[in-house]
């Protein structure tokens, strides 16, 4: 019965920093982890490498989600896409693949 119960753990302010920074190198390792395993994230990749492979902005993201032409996944304050998707809005931006 214990299991349903919340914890709460008091963490001093001078603390506070080692631990998010602690968090925010276990993030960079699994993202790190996840390039070369795609056990960890399957086929998502995070909208950072997202907006490198597609050069455009966090607002472009939004717009596609919006309009449903995209989808993705929020976990925590990151949003993730799916690798073919982010492939494919490659392959229809492609020269090759624009008539005129």
């Amino acid at each position: 019965m214990t299991e349903n119960v919340p914890r709460f753990t008091i963490v001093p302010y001078e603390r506070m920093d080692e631990l998010m920074e602690k968090i925010d190198n276990l993030s960079a390792t699994l993202l790190k982890a996840k390039k070369h395993d795609k056990g960890v994230l399957g086929d998502y990749i995070p909208e950072k490498d997202a907006k490198q492979l597609l050069s455009k902005a966090t607002t472009w993201f939004w717009n596609k989600r919006k309009s449903g032409e995209l989808t993705g996944r929020k976990a925590g304050n990151q949003w993730y896409y799916k690798e073919s998707d982010i492939l494919n809005f490659i392959e229809k931006s492609s020269p090759q693949n624009k008539t005129g």
